[in-house]
């Protein structure tokens, strides 16, 4: 039995770990952290508790549960037990990591916007966040658009799956052009039919907007720095295959009617 001067109370233990009360309480109600009862009926803490307390404070925080904690790690039965809740925790932690990092991507998009443009509002911040959401950095089209093409911008990114589209147009642009394929050949014409179908589902019928994403697509030499990589697939490849698909498919009138 421990010295009972070496005994701390309640209120000592919690100003020596820095918790409040209602902790230490909570911890003995949940029976992860019980107190020994003296003979007086006053609840001491043990040096073993402290050790204890110090242990938990550590696993919450890396993020644990406290049931993980009790159940699972202070308790563990084998060495693969407890690897395994560190595994788990880990990944969680780093799915964590990518959440916050695409949250700060976001918020530096829209700071860039706000330094490039003269004005700015709500529906262009969120065009821009909700594009990033959908695994793009080309937030900075909204630049082209009025406030009117914005609100129509951001509601079709809620209610069509164009993300995923943007995304397979994208990459197969740049699988093509490091490929070297001939933008007028077969590849390159599925390329063009695969973006004119992304468009014109995007736009649905709307040709104010699809004059503008025309204006964004030609005004390719002043796009950001951050899209570097896929400028001259765009401007190379793309433009070449898109102007002979437009042709063939005899959609000029469509393509100029926009540009009215």
């Amino acid at each position: 039995m421990e010295n009972k001067k070496d005994l701390l109370t309640i209120g000592e233990l919690a100003r020596l770990a820095g918790v409040t009360i209602r902790t230490l309480q909570y911890y003995d109600e949940k029976n992860l952290l019980k107190p020994v009862v003296t003979e007086g009926g006053r609840r001491k803490y043990t040096s073993d508790d402290i050790l204890r307390l110090e242990q938990i404070l550590f696993l919450k925080s890396l993020g644990f549960s406290l049931d993980v904690i009790d159940t699972k790690i202070l308790e563990y039965n084998n060495k693969a037990d407890l690897e395994e809740a560190f595994r788990q925790q880990r990944k969680g932690l780093l799915e964590k990591i990518e959440h916050l990092n695409n949250m700060v991507d976001m918020l530096d998009a829209a700071i860039i916007e706000m330094k490039n443009s003269q004005e700015i509002n709500m529906n262009c911040i969120i065009a821009i966040i909700e594009s990033m959401k959908r695994g793009n950095s080309y937030g900075f089209l909204v630049r082209y658009f009025n406030n009117e093409q914005l609100k129509s911008f951001a509601t079709r990114l809620f209610s069509v799956s164009y993300g995923l589209k943007a995304k397979e147009a994208f990459d197969k642009l740049e699988e093509l052009y490091e490929k070297g394929v001939d933008p007028e050949g077969k590849e390159g014409q599925y390329l063009a039919k695969l973006w004119w179908d992304m468009v014109n589902e995007f736009t649905n019928g709307d040709a104010d907007l699809l004059s503008a994403m025309i204006n964004a697509g030609r005004d390719i030499q002043n796009w950001p720095d951050e899209v570097i990589d896929i400028k001259k697939p765009i401007g190379s490849f793309l433009a070449k295959a898109l102007n002979l698909y437009i042709y063939n498919n005899r959609l000029e009138f469509l393509f100029c009617s926009a540009l009215l």
